[in-house]
């Protein structure tokens, strides 16, 4: 199957919808944290080599903007959103930096939604009823039951967007339902709003 080409607005239009999904997954894993985050906490600072000794923490406004606490001579914060548009980091960064805050405890211990990939699992159904899953940790649809979900892990309605995968809610498992291979293990995912 061919690509369709895709001309410049096309892809500046794509490319500012998912600077705007990380700048919200960001902004999320923060409230999840409820604080600043310096960022001697965190692995590395994820900012271009120029800036990063100048980066000091990262938190949210009264306004729920994502603002830097920085060094420099002429200010002492930022908002992201303008490091973003003074080239200081890329969406390779803002994905480095969304990941290394998924790995700060929230408060009151609250952890992030990650998924940790499994290799050569599957679950099983029985014969007569491709309905009648039963997983590796003995869950079935009448017990604990399987919820839809992305590739993270995260629940989510069914829709254009879903990708045919199903999360059990006892042990995490992400099932895909074309195969039944289990793909990795969400222990804490995020539930989209809409969801009951």
């Amino acid at each position: 199957m061919m690509k369709r080409i895709k001309g410049m607005n096309v892809l500046s239009a794509e490319l500012l919808d998912f600077i705007e999904d990380i700048m919200y997954s960001i902004s999320c894993e923060l409230q999840r944290i409820g604080r600043k985050v310096v960022f001697i906490e965190l692995k590395y600072c994820p900012f271009i080599a120029e800036v990063s000794p100048y980066m000091e923490a990262i938190g949210l406004n009264e306004e729920g903007e994502i603002i830097l606490d920085t060094s420099f001579a002429d200010t002492t914060e930022k908002s992201l959103r303008a490091t973003i548009a003074d080239l200081e980091i890329d969406a390779f960064g803002l994905l480095n930096l969304l990941e290394l805050l998924k790995s700060v405890e929230g408060k009151n211990g609250v952890l992030a939604s990650i998924l940790s990939p499994v290799n050569n699992e599957c679950i099983v159904h029985e014969q007569q009823d491709r309905d009648a899953w039963t997983c590796v940790c003995g869950n079935t649809p009448c017990s604990g039951g399987f919820y839809s979900c992305d590739a993270d892990g995260d629940l989510i309605e069914p829709g254009e967007e879903w990708d045919c995968l199903y999360r059990c809610d006892r042990c995490g498992r992400v099932i895909d339902d074309r195969d039944l291979k289990v793909i990795g293990i969400n222990l804490n995912p995020n539930q989209e709003e809409a969801w009951p």
